[in-house]
């Protein structure tokens, strides 16, 4: 598995990977329009990248296979996870083909050491309960802070 920062060519594939995060239980709750076109999806990959966005990209036989980001927001303009305006919220997604091979972790894994060199002390996210992902994130040190609609909203204190 090759891991590379998440650049500006990555757009599209990051867009497929809220699509992926969107619709975690297969139900296709959202496409590409609907990603653009509701502005609380959209912000976390509007004028991808801005400055303070940090990205990992994992590639498998030379294909993007996942991805995580993680973006700051600001309480005005909160995300789905959103913690405090100096707290990245991180988006994480696997295409189907690749799932079940580490992909996730090992992304989420390189994310978390971006914001350590980041200096970032926290990092948050959205997750539904019944998401598998969850037990990755809780496997990474990520507890849960709150409940907005029906998911949880995770922390880790780096």
């Amino acid at each position: 598995m090759h891991l590379r920062p998440a650049t500006a060519a990555d757009l599209p594939f990051l867009i497929e990977m809220m699509l992926e995060a969107c619709n975690w239980d297969g139900t296709p709750w959202f496409d590409e329009a609907k990603v653009r076109s509701e502005d609380q999806v959209w912000r976390y990959l509007v004028g991808w990248p801005r400055d303070g966005d940090f990205g990992v990209i994992a590639e498998l036989g030379g294909s993007p296979a996942g991805a995580t980001w993680g973006r700051l927001l600001t309480r005005n303009r909160a995300g789905y996870g959103y913690i405090a305006d100096d707290v990245p919220e991180l988006t994480l997604g696997v295409s189907p083909a690749f799932r079940r091979r580490g992909v996730a972790r090992a992304v989420l894994t390189e994310l978390v050491a971006q914001a350590r060199a980041a200096a970032y002390t926290r990092l948050s996210l959205s997750v539904d309960p019944g998401n598998p992902a969850r037990t990755l994130y809780e496997s990474l040190g990520f507890r849960k802070v709150g409940v907005v609609g029906t998911s949880d909203t995770m922390l880790l204190e780096l």
